[in-house]
């Protein structure tokens, strides 16, 4: 079952990026088990499961992009960054679009916070996974 919803998700993100862009998305499988695991524990439902994993995918990935050392003689510099800058905002689309609103603005802080501490060579960032369990939790208490 959870096969199928990773499945669905990833192809409802590939139908969202502009195949102009060539951008082609292979997220780690484990990675999207373990955060099903997490949205499920956290008591989402079903119908918001495979948007939500969608969501999450989209900005992992645009993390991913943007996490790599700038070396100006890079000669894939430009293209990760533009590829990590259309990600982030497919991300934003694509929450907004799945009704995600409360979601987004919760996680705006922390991916700020990530951008700050990779803008001034820090390490050590916090968990994605975690930043969405919690807000996760807080949105089931507050229900």
């Amino acid at each position: 079952m959870n096969d199928i919803m990773i499945r669905e998700a990833l192809d409802r993100l590939q139908g969202e990026i502009d195949p102009i862009t060539r951008i082609r998305l292979h997220p780690e499988k484990a990675v999207l088990f373990e955060a099903l695991a997490v949205f499920e524990r956290c008591g989402v439902e079903k119908p918001r499961l495979p948007g939500l994993l969608a969501v999450y995918a989209l900005l992992a990935e645009a993390l991913a992009r943007h996490s790599q050392p700038l070396e100006l003689d890079d000669p894939e510099l430009t293209r990760r960054i533009l590829d990590g800058d259309y990600l982030y905002s497919l991300y934003i689309r694509y929450a907004l679009k799945c009704m995600e609103e409360p979601l987004l603005r919760e996680l705006s802080p922390f991916v700020k916070k990530i951008q700050i501490a990779r803008a001034l060579g820090q390490n050590g960032e916090p968990s994605l996974l975690s930043a969405f369990e919690q807000v996760l939790l807080r949105q089931k208490e507050a229900r």
